[in-house]
């Protein structure tokens, strides 16, 4: 089951992160707790540093950013959105933790460009900031309380 959660700002995804706290975290989904930390640190540091993924400019330039306005106004990411497939896979919490976090501020003082989004095309800061927040939201639901 996954939890319905929303932020809004970093701050907001910060709190839950403390809540979560430093112990060993459970998942309902297939992804543990370390997969999902080091995913959402990888997806923030790709957005300053860049992405490699070709998609249909159709599908780049305008359907995904209607999607991405409808998530947004939402408030979430759909349920269904696939992934690539992956393998569980445990590892060190706390330094996945860290990393994400480190990710978060380097992101919140990041002031040169930033990259594409490879489903969504271009995003200022504001839009790219939107759109961690209901990514960290959709991979943080899949956590148990």
């Amino acid at each position: 089951m996954r939890r319905e959660l929303k932020f809004k700002t970093f701050d907001d995804a910060r709190a839950e992160l403390s809540r979560l706290g430093n112990s060993p975290v459970a998942t309902t989904g297939s992804w543990s707790y370390f997969q999902i930390l080091t995913h959402l640190a990888k997806a923030i540091e790709g957005s300053m540093k860049g992405v490699k993924r070709e998609m249909p400019w159709l599908k780049k330039y305008v359907l995904g950013p209607l999607a991405f306005q409808g998530m947004w106004v939402m408030g979430s990411i759909p349920i269904g959105i696939k992934g690539p497939p992956s393998d569980r896979v445990e590892g060190d919490e706390k330094e996945a933790l860290a990393q994400l976090l480190k990710a978060m501020g380097d992101f919140e003082k990041h002031e040169g460009p930033l990259s594409e989004h490879p489903k969504v095309g271009r995003l200022n800061k504001v839009n790219w900031t939107r759109f961690h927040t209901l990514h960290i939201a959709n991979h943080l639901g899949y956590t148990k309380e």
